[in-house]
């Protein structure tokens, strides 16, 4: 269609020629015809060619363009428009009329859904996430949108385009026929199950060795239907682990609503256990915007073996609310896009232990607030050439603060060049810039530089004083594609380092 367009306008302008200089025609009028579903009036809201304007061979093709996009927002999926020149070329600069020509074809209403290639995935899933209502109008638009959908299920590999067919049925007459969507799809991998262990031996001889590592369990489309189960196990070292269980139900009451729960549990050091129950929903407004309410439960136990002060135990109870912004293209691996999170949580800490640490003076029921802020943009200039710029930040607020209130800072997922969990602050934040050249789908390296800070207030009870620091590392890596998720690796230098005390960062890139 677009190819007529350039042939007719091409053509006058052969004729439209004056002394080998090439002239364009001045538009003396326009005209619409076989528009009867739409007025003329909102049509040449549509188009940019006017009378006394020059005849633009650009200009044409997006006013046809314009539209066909605005028919098949109607749901006229088979719309095709003819443009037609009368030129007049007896005076010094030719003049033409431009004539649109509109078969506006039959507007078509979406009866189903079929899918192809779901061996394992229900296809009530990709038609619930197609988000069509019975007997909807065709549009192109929520064709597009509904790709994205299941692209951000991280369920399939690949999504085909999705492609509109007409149904052998003709009792609505010409004018309305109804269709079909066709979904192509070809699924990955369900469950992953992996790990990476380790042993440090002892330092001496009467001294036992332990073992260090990583064990993960995620299945993201449980029994077909969408539901997702992880479980992680990560030890650090021989008196730091952690264990983290979730589970997702998307699509509550036939609304897209997810609803979760998790429980997690750190053990630090010797110190201080932290136990954590929690549970949200988020409501996913549009595709690229969603709200979360949160509520979570949490516990602290001090270790009773070292014979000093090091947390109180206390409970409490964190109500909360999260706002979130994604366009993305890829989850995982982004190219291009925008991933805004903000969120809150507000609760009452009640401390009931150690009963011979706690003074009748002692504060034993306080308000803690938590604030966080994270921003990532993503730009692909040339074709596998991306840059990731990203901000972060996290506060945590009370009139009494603990070790266990606080958050860990440096390592891979926040500034690389320090160790895992080096740092401990109620106020943090660090930004990275990343250059990235794609070498797969999923797979890339890349060049980085990473900046922090970090302060901790001062805390009486344990004899620590207000720490405030600036940090900054760089360095490159790779990230993978592996059944357990994205591998990142990365060599990092701190600030003031050398090269040979450049730290080797592993993490798993795994959104669930």
């Amino acid at each position: 269609m677009l190819l007529a367009v350039c042939s007719v306008i091409c053509s006058a302008f052969m004729r439209a020629q004056t002394r080998q200089e090439m002239i364009y025609p001045i538009v003396s009028a326009v005209n619409i015809r076989g528009n009867n579903a739409v007025s003329e009036e909102a049509l040449r809201h549509l188009i940019e060619t006017s009378p006394g304007s020059p005849l633009l061979q650009s200009i044409a093709e997006r006013d046809v363009q314009a539209m066909l996009t605005y028919y098949t927002g109607l749901g006229f999926a088979f719309t095709e428009i003819r443009i037609a020149l009368t030129l007049n070329d007896a005076t010094d600069i030719p003049t033409c009329v431009v004539l649109f020509t509109i078969d506006e074809g039959p507007r078509v209403l979406v009866r189903e859904v079929s899918v192809q290639g779901n061996a394992f995935t229900s296809p009530d899933v990709i038609a619930r996430e197609a988000r069509l209502r019975p007997d909807e109008v065709f549009s192109q638009s929520k064709l597009d949108r509904m790709k994205r959908r299941l692209e951000r299920l991280q369920l399939f590999t690949s999504v085909g385009e999705p492609q509109l067919y007409l149904l052998n049925d003709s009792t609505l007459g010409r004018n309305i026929r109804n269709g079909g969507i066709l979904c192509t799809v070809q699924e990955g991998n369900m469950t992953a199950f992996d790990g990476v262990l380790g042993y440090v031996p002892g330092r001496t001889a009467t001294e036992s060795g332990y073992l260090t590592g990583l064990v993960s369990l995620t299945m993201k489309n449980l029994f077909g239907t969408g539901r997702k189960v992880a479980a992680r196990w990560q030890r650090e070292t021989a008196a730091t682990q952690e264990l983290d269980l979730r589970y997702i139900e998307p699509w509550i009451f036939g609304m897209p609503i997810d609803v979760s729960l998790g429980y997690f549990q750190r053990k630090q050091d010797s110190t201080y256990v932290k136990s954590i129950l929690s549970g949200r929903a988020d409501y996913n407004i549009t595709d690229e915007l969603s709200l979360g309410a949160t509520i979570s439960s949490e516990s602290i136990y001090p270790s009773t073996s070292l014979g000093y002060f090091t947390v109180f135990e206390s409970s409490s109870l964190m109500l909360g609310g999260e706002i979130r912004y994604d366009t993305r293209d890829n989850s995982r691996v982004p190219t291009t896009g925008v991933r805004y999170v903000t969120s809150y949580q507000s609760g009452r800490k009640n401390i009931t232990g150690p009963v011979e640490y706690l003074l009748p003076t002692d504060t034993r029921n306080y308000y803690v607030q938590r604030v966080s802020v994270d921003i990532d943009l993503y730009t692909m200039p040339w074709r596998r050439h991306v840059f990731a710029l990203g901000g972060h930040g996290r506060q945590v607020t009370s009139s009494v603060l603990e070790i266990s209130d606080m958050y860990q800072f440096g390592g891979s997922s926040t500034v690389r060049g320090y160790r895992e969990n080096q740092f401990i602050g109620s106020r943090i934040g660090w930004a990275s810039f990343e250059y990235r050249f794609l070498t797969g789908r999923l797979s890339h390296v890349f060049t980085f530089v990473d900046g922090g800070y970090f302060s901790r207030p001062d805390e009486t009870n344990a004899g620590i004083a207000k720490q405030e620091r600036f940090l900054y590392g760089y360095g490159v890596g790779a990230r993978l594609e592996t059944g357990l998720g994205i591998l990142s690796v990365s060599y990092a230098l701190g600030k003031g380092d050398a090269f040979s005390a450049g730290k080797i960062h592993f993490g798993i890139i795994n959104e669930f």
